[in-house]
């Protein structure tokens, strides 16, 4: 049975070790197939022998990071005052928050995830909300989820028929969710993933040490590597403007036949690395990282795709960078842990 997971943070996180692809199924078909080329050895006997084809050692000209490579950036938002800074938290008491999760197998997070959003949740208006979407979960996190007052929780059971793709799935929750807070009338939207999210309210709030008219999306960086590569498009055209996991299949393919581990490492992890608080905010076209902040009008008439085992969040910001205008940022100092 294939399930909706948490977000395409987490298939980020087990897709880019050496050994781990999307599924079992795309493990075999894709990432570790290997080209086997038969040739007839001995004629007079009239056997055959199969030999493996060696792999090609791939190679990049640069093996900085991507946020190396983007750094420095100009016309970035401007970092306000300690007074200005402290006028905009006063100002979030008046504006609604409503904060959004997808949620399968997640009973031994809630806890801990409550901790962290509820004094979140209480920096705005008092009608701000969450709202999380469950589906295929077989423990007890309905159970929990069910006993946590402040939470609309949706439960959909098993979309496995209905939705047979796990980015598919994901795409249902996340718009079915995003369309919710639009019907609430939210200011700011605050896209969460329940096992990841473990940020501070310090940390959430560096997100306004920023003048709020300059930005329409923050998203989050981490304490550890930078590991959501899946979700990342970089501002700059020769960067990181593809999927990484579809180049990588493509670059396995026979005639290619590049060696896998080496793909991994120079397409994946050479770009996990943790960014220095220094860096501050770097803008992108696409990126997640386990939290988003958007700003409610700037995901207006977007909506989330995640076909052909893309991650879903790539088309969603792109229609808010293009169709509305908005601008996405790294934030180094928004942190989940």
């Amino acid at each position: 049975m294939v399930h909706i997971a948490t977000s395409a943070v987490n298939t980020t996180r087990h897709l880019s070790t050496v050994h781990i692809a999307t599924s079992a199924v795309n493990t075999t078909r894709h990432l570790s197939t290997v080209h086997i080329a038969t040739s007839l050895v001995n004629t007079t006997r009239h056997s055959s022998r199969v030999r493996t084809t060696p792999c090609l050692p791939f190679t990049v000209s640069d093996n900085r990071s991507f946020y190396e490579r983007e750094y420095p950036q100009t016309n970035l938002p401007r970092r306000l005052s300690n007074s200005s800074y402290h006028n905009v938290l006063h100002q979030l008491r008046s504006l609604r928050l409503i904060v959004v999760a997808c949620a399968r197998n997640v009973e031994s997070d809630i806890k801990k995830y409550r901790s962290r959003i509820e004094p979140i949740l209480d920096l705005f208006h008092s009608s701000s909300r969450i709202l999380i979407c469950e589906s295929d979960s077989n423990d007890k996190t309905i159970e929990k989820l069910y006993q946590w007052s402040r939470a609309q929780v949706y439960t959909y059971g098993n979309m496995m028929k209905s939705y047979p793709g796990r980015t598919d799935r994901l795409e249902f929750c996340r718009n079915t969710l995003i369309n919710k807070t639009h019907d609430l009338k939210a200011d700011y939207i605050l896209v969460t993933d329940i096992d990841m999210f473990r940020t501070t309210v310090p940390s959430f709030l560096s997100n306004f040490r920023y003048n709020i008219d300059d930005w329409s999306v923050m998203t989050a960086s981490s304490s550890d590597p930078y590991y959501d590569i899946w979700a990342l498009r970089t501002l700059s055209d020769s960067i990181m403007n593809y999927d990484i996991w579809h180049r990588i299949w493509d670059l396995r393919k026979p005639g290619k036949n590049y060696c896998y581990e080496t793909l991994v490492n120079l397409i994946v992890r050479v770009h996990q690395k943790r960014i220095p608080l220094e860096y501050g905010l770097i803008e992108v076209r696409s990126a997640f990282g386990g939290a988003g902040l958007y700003k409610a009008n700037s995901t207006y008439t977007c909506q989330y795709d995640g076909e052909g085992n893309t991650c879903e969040h790539i088309e969603f910001h792109l229609c808010i960078r293009e169709q509305n205008h908005g601008r996405i940022f790294i934030n180094s100092a928004f942190q989940v842990f």
